[in-house]
């Protein structure tokens, strides 16, 4: 293999969809139209079957990738770990999960570590400080990719972590697909029942505790006597739904709520919003949602949870109000219902954003070169005997 191309599994143990896949699914097929040959390990019956293939990917899903106590599954991935890195002779094996980071690292390490092995970390959970997670990440891994700043931050003061061996890769979205278009924007606000009296916030996120709907619902709340026009546009599902339309009837907003549940064609749905809204409480690093808005020059309203405020400058392409509250988001959603011209600059501001930071020629690009720096850190630890 020469070295301008590259050798390259991405493994993930998730069976459904989500932020993790779609990271792994739009990685791997900028990759491989960046010319590097992308394989994808993954379980049987996982949704990255189909998705690695479309995108031009080879695939293994043979993999067990399963958490808990299970030897059987445990030597299965390892015999086929170790198979496929004789037979194929990776550049890097990419990790994504606890389940597939154990069992190609201790692949790796049975082989005697002839390939570089790169972790990212998506989100915020604590990583405990026990004898065996530091081996796993000092010792079994050369290098890791963690997707915000904040969170790089956490880990590089941990002692199961190298802060020489981080470095912090935002995810990227499809600028292209997310462009703003007058008609697409006619076409979704009439399919919802909008008017062009409406002013609609929209908040794409699974209907669970850490995405924060109530903090938004509360704050439309307090608004809604002032300004009649103000409506929410909910884009997801989840175990929290009914209750959130409890809560709606409850704060007699029911009528201004309309919950779209989960969409394919978010792309379309997200031309409604007026005003998009991320008010998370936990685990949210790099919103793929928000900058999706962004990209279609919507203006945003970020908490300051994760890596939220790294993808949002207060006062430039939206407002930061502090996670968790309701006051400050009403305060923010207020400013920008009064004041269209604001929300038209900090739209157009955020589609700059996008195209400068959060694209997915730029994510990847980046996570090429931390590749290529990876492959460099393998080779000098090799060379002292890891």
């Amino acid at each position: 293999m020469d070295d301008s191309r590259l050798n390259i599994l991405i493994a993930d143990f998730h069976l459904q969809g989500g932020g993790q896949v779609r990271y792994v699914v739009s990685l791997a097929r900028e990759l491989v139209r960046f010319g590097h040959r992308v394989t994808v390990g993954c379980r049987s019956g996982s949704v990255l079957v189909d998705a690695a293939r479309e995108a031009g990917c080879e695939v293994i899903d043979r993999f067990n990738f399963r958490g808990g106590l299970r030897p059987l599954a445990w030597a299965e991935d390892l015999r086929r770990g170790k198979s496929y890195i004789r037979r194929e002779k990776p550049d890097i094996l990419h990790v994504n999960g606890s389940q597939d980071h154990w069992s190609l690292a201790l692949a790796n390490r049975g082989l005697g570590f002839p390939v570089c092995l790169v972790r990212t970390r998506h989100n915020t959970y604590t990583v405990k400080d026990h004898l065996p997670n530091r081996l796993l990440n000092r010792q079994w891994t050369d290098f890791q990719i963690v997707v915000c700043d904040v969170v790089r931050r956490t880990l590089s003061l941990q002692r199961a972590f190298d802060h020489a061996r981080l470095c912090s890769i935002h995810n990227g979205v499809d600028a292209e697909r997310y462009r703003p278009d007058p008609e697409r924007r006619a076409a979704a606000r009439a399919a919802f029942g909008y008017t062009d009296d409406d002013l609609v916030c929209g908040i794409v996120a699974r209907m669970v505790p850490a995405k924060g709907h109530q903090f938004l619902f509360r704050a439309v709340a307090q608004l809604t006597k002032n300004y009649p026009a103000l409506k929410i546009l909910c884009l997801g599902q989840g175990a929290l739904e009914e209750d959130l339309k409890k809560l709606a009837a409850d704060l007699h907003i029911a009528e201004r709520i309309h919950f779209a549940g989960f969409r394919q064609d978010m792309e379309e749905c997200l031309h409604a919003v007026d005003i998009g809204v991320q008010p998370s409480i936990d685990c949210d690093t790099s919103s793929f949602s928000l900058k999706e808005m962004m990209a279609l020059e919507i203006p945003v309203i970020a908490s300051d949870y994760g890596g939220l405020k790294e993808i949002v400058s207060d006062g430039v392409e939206g407002f930061v109000v502090h996670a968790g509250t309701v006051e400050p988001l009403a305060a923010a959603l207020r400013r920008m219902v009064i004041a269209p011209d604001l929300r038209a600059r900090m739209g157009r501001m955020g589609r700059q954003r996008v195209l400068a930071d959060f694209t997915l020629e730029v994510f990847a690009r980046r996570t090429e070169h931390a590749y290529r720096r990876a492959i460099e850190v393998h080779r000098q630890r090799r060379g002292k005997k890891m």
